[in-house]
């Protein structure tokens, strides 16, 4: 449909000159078609006035007839399907419980050291006692030594600046 076409037609929708086929047709066209700019405001009004007819297939209603008729039969037949869903929802449980059960039981025990092993132990921490104290007091004297170079620093500053 060319712009001018569908300016006559947007005009005649609004003057209330179509029939309710070319009214439809215009929705229809303006739903799914791109229009220019300046029909946007036009489009949005149309396809809010003129409401979407819905066709319904044939036979609908004797499919939905029999539909109904049939849910009787469904219901007793649903009736079984709980029973198995218990029974298999309870298999799965013992399973899963056996499984877990399996799974703790068969866990090695914390292992426990013997006398040399435990002396052992305790000489490494000890050992690394140790070494964290002589960390301590090397970083304790590095602080010292480095205050004292900068008590230095500023001696050696100030004679420089004088003279």
């Amino acid at each position: 449909m060319t712009t001018q076409e569908l300016r006559k037609q947007i005009d005649s929708f609004f003057e209330g000159n179509l029939s309710e086929a070319d009214e439809q047709a215009l929705r229809d066209y303006l739903a799914t078609h791109e229009v220019p700019q300046e029909f946007l405001a036009e489009k949005r009004i149309v396809l809010a006035l003129v409401p979407h007819t819905v066709e319904i297939p044939e036979g609908l209603e004797e499919r939905l007839s029999s539909f109904i008729d049939r849910l009787p039969a469904r219901k007793k037949a649903m009736r079984i399907a709980p029973v198995w869903r218990w029974v298999s929802g309870i298999a799965a449980i013992v399973v899963l419980a056996s499984a877990a059960a399996l799974y703790f039981a068969r866990q090695p025990a914390s292992p426990q050291l013997n006398a040399q092993e435990m002396y052992a132990c305790a000489e490494a921490q000890r050992a690394l006692l140790l070494v964290s104290q002589k960390l301590n007091k090397g970083t304790q004297q590095w602080q010292q030594a480095q205050q004292e170079i900068i008590k230095t620093n500023r001696i050696i500053n100030k004679h420089f600046k004088y003279e």
